[in-house]
């Protein structure tokens, strides 16, 4: 067996400034291991998150320090037990899935017992800006099932109020990103209720959302920023109504399909979330999708252009995963 493994940065821009409570960002950064084995292509794709402690260079290092260190032990179990949760193990993880569908002629999905994703729908995400703004946004998006409106801790109302009136029939979720206090919380969740607001996700620091025990409003709250892995759970028990899903917070589709077995154990809800990838990041996501109350796979449509053969949304309507994109059988040529 002859196996080299690549590590690849790209850059892709996006349509337009993507705000959230934290930062404001005009283009996104991913980086791709490549596996090459014997003829056979395995492809994963990560986006590195400061707010994780990441940069491109640390997650560059921490891959190809591992790389170096264990080229014969390069396997998903290996993986688990060596590397922290996060970028770099998602990265890998994903390429030796994808390499592993090629070498065994069956997809992902089936290897994995999830199946392949068909029919998923998806939020659309309306990023921070005035409110008249994210109302005319709202409005082009109207026929969509479900938006994710991103907030911070000013003018929360205004802008909602915007986005519902301009989309009055469409549900809403609202995502914080640990910028709230408790007290906002409890002030703003009956107005947000009766906007249509029927989620709230990750409103308060994850260093300081030990309040929400007593928290009782009537809106949901899931855990973002405040769940990686399995290992979170029993501390947010109590917390949360439910967790939103990264590939690379937990570090990978391995750890992502035990955290969303054992979550469901529990009774929590569970999201699927993304970062701002191409598809190639967001395709071993969506096998996910189908088990999720909510779907945030979104992020290939926010970038100026994404891989051949990527997913589109329309209306929240995701399209069929391709094959050749990611975690198909050998069939030539990856997108």
């Amino acid at each position: 067996m002859k196996r080299t493994v690549t590590v690849q940065e790209r850059s892709w821009s996006l349509r337009k400034p993507f705000i959230i409570a934290r930062s404001a960002r005009n283009e996104t950064h991913t980086i791709e291991v490549r596996i090459d084995e014997d003829g056979l292509v395995g492809r994963g794709e990560a986006t590195p998150t400061p707010r994780y402690d990441e940069t491109m260079s640390s997650v560059r290092a921490a891959l190809e320090a591992f790389i170096e260190a264990m080229p014969e032990r390069l396997t998903r179990d290996a993986l688990l037990k060596e590397l922290a949760p996060g970028a770099a193990r998602n990265a890998l993880d994903l390429a030796l899935w994808d390499l592993e569908a090629k070498r065994s002629k069956a997809d992902v999905g089936t290897l994995t017992g999830l199946g392949w994703p068909r029919e998923v729908k998806s939020v659309q995400t309306i990023s921070i800006s005035p409110p008249d703004e994210m109302g005319r946004e709202a409005y082009a998006l109207r026929d969509f099932p479900i938006l994710k409106v991103k907030l911070n801790e000013e003018n929360v109302l205004e802008r909602v109020s915007a986005v519902h009136q301009n989309a009055p029939n469409v549900k809403l979720i609202v995502d914080a990103n640990e910028s709230w206090s408790f007290e906002l919380l409890v002030s703003l969740a009956p107005q947000l209720a009766a906007l249509g607001v029927e989620m709230i996700e990750q409103p308060l620091s994850a260093l300081g959302d030990g309040c929400l025990s007593d928290y009782c409003g009537p809106v949901p709250i899931f855990a973002d920023e405040s769940c990686h892995t399995r290992k979170d759970l029993p501390r947010l028990k109590g917390r949360y109504d439910g967790i939103n899903i990264k590939l690379d917070k937990a570090g990978g589709l391995t750890e992502a399909i035990a955290l969303l077995k054992e979550a469901r154990a529990l009774g929590f809800d569970v999201m699927l979330g993304c970062m701002m990838s191409s598809s190639l990041g967001i395709a071993p996501a969506m096998l996910i999708a189908p088990y999720a109350k909510y779907v945030d796979v979104d992020a290939p449509q926010l970038l100026s252009g994404d891989r051949k053969g990527g997913i589109e949304i329309r209306g929240g309507e995701v399209s069929d995963l391709n094959p050749r994109l990611w975690g198909g059988r050998s069939m030539g040529l990856a997108c």
